[in-house]
């Protein structure tokens, strides 16, 4: 597979997102709703592409639909397009169980992904086509399959009953897109409260390491720079009770640097304009 969702999650997207419901602190004992927001892709400070992000939520079950793409003279010379899905439920463990879908083209192939997860464990996996055997390709073990969340769930932060706190960003976050493992190091968290823009209030900034474990090539350049890069940063906002979306995401690269900005922010629905667009999943050079 060549191409890998970025979201952060953060190649091809560790991408996205939610809503001015204030801060964290009013989670209900079973929290549920609806959020939608649409995203900017820029880099250079151009814009290259768009994403759109829905989250529902009812009690310990949510639903996550991620669509994204390339515009411009980016979509022009490359081809990222198709849509990812996460439905399932987070047990109060913290274990994500569910299925995890995405169907996307790179570089004019289609690329298809279906994972299971039970628990924390992806199992049923399923990747069209498999990864190039290379030499120095890190082999993915049962233990890489397990105490994962796939890079849809990877978005959604739980921030617990309590204020937005610096301390929230501390955490490393495993993430499994069927092929590769890599964990997430979020860290040095400020509290920033926003004046303007698509969301008005308090944020998370936090810090990001990628961390490749399994999967990538171990000799591989642009694994190599993504393990050494120090300049990513996500912003964490609330969105649905107790759960933070991020709401900027801004990634150095040796060529310039790629942010990932809400540009609507907030409400159940896609407006129509949007909602009549096809979706599309976010998909980047792959770091490996």
């Amino acid at each position: 597979m060549q191409g890998r969702l970025i979201p952060a999650g953060l190649a091809g997207a560790a991408l996205l997102a939610l809503a001015a419901l204030g801060p964290a602190g009013r989670a209900a004992a079973e929290p549920s709703g609806r959020f939608t927001a649409t995203y900017d892709i820029l880099f250079l400070g151009l814009p290259v592409g768009e994403a759109n992000l829905a989250m529902s939520q009812d009690g310990e079950r949510y639903a996550l639909d991620l669509g994204a793409g390339l515009r411009g003279l980016a979509g022009f010379f490359l081809d990222g397009s198709g849509t990812a899905t996460m439905s399932g439920r987070r047990g109060r463990t913290g274990a994500v169980s569910g299925a995890f879908r995405v169907e996307s083209r790179y570089a004019g192939k289609p690329i298809r992904v279906a994972m299971q997860i039970a628990e924390g464990r992806a199992r049923d996996v399923t990747v069209e086509p498999e990864p190039t055997p290379r030499p120095d390709r890190v082999p993915v073990t049962a233990q890489d399959r397990t105490g994962i969340v796939d890079p849809l769930s990877m978005l959604a932060v739980p921030a617990g009953s309590g204020p937005l706190a610096p301390g929230l960003c501390d955490r490393r976050i495993a993430a499994f897109d069927g092929a590769s493992r890599a964990d997430l190091v979020l860290s040095r968290g400020s509290l920033v409260t926003l004046p303007d823009g698509a969301y008005r209030g308090p944020v998370l900034d936090c810090r990001v390491r990628w961390v490749p474990i399994a999967g990538h090539r171990a000799n591989g350049p642009n694994v190599r720079r993504m393990a050494a890069n120090d300049d990513m940063q996500v912003r964490l906002a609330p969105a649905l009770d107790g759960i933070l979306l991020p709401l900027s995401i801004s990634v150095a690269t040796g060529w310039g640097t790629l942010r990932i900005e809400a540009r609507r922010w907030g409400g159940p629905d896609l407006p129509a304009a949007e909602a009549g667009r096809p979706s599309v999943k976010v998909s980047l050079p792959a770091a490996r």
